[in-house]
């Protein structure tokens, strides 16, 4: 089985928040919505990921719980 961003620890489906960054926010939350988020790894921080692309070699894994909840959430809000 291939060890994905969406069981990272680093991965994140939150949008940006802060002065500055209202464009971005709403760009964060459109790619969410189909599975997309960031990696919170500081090079890759500007960047969408897909949940279900391979992981990187800085893995950090979450509980299946967690996961499952991921999963759960993006699947409530595609398009």
């Amino acid at each position: 089985m291939t060890t994905t961003c969406i069981t990272c620890d680093r991965f994140t489906l939150k949008p940006r928040s802060g002065a500055g960054q209202e464009h971005l926010t709403a760009s964060d939350r459109a790619h969410a919505r189909v599975g997309m988020g960031r990696c919170l790894n500081e090079s890759l921080a500007l960047r969408w990921i897909g949940g279900e692309s391979p992981a990187c070699e800085k893995h950090v894994p979450v509980s299946e719980e967690q996961v499952a909840q991921r999963r759960e959430w993006i699947k409530g809000r595609t398009v």
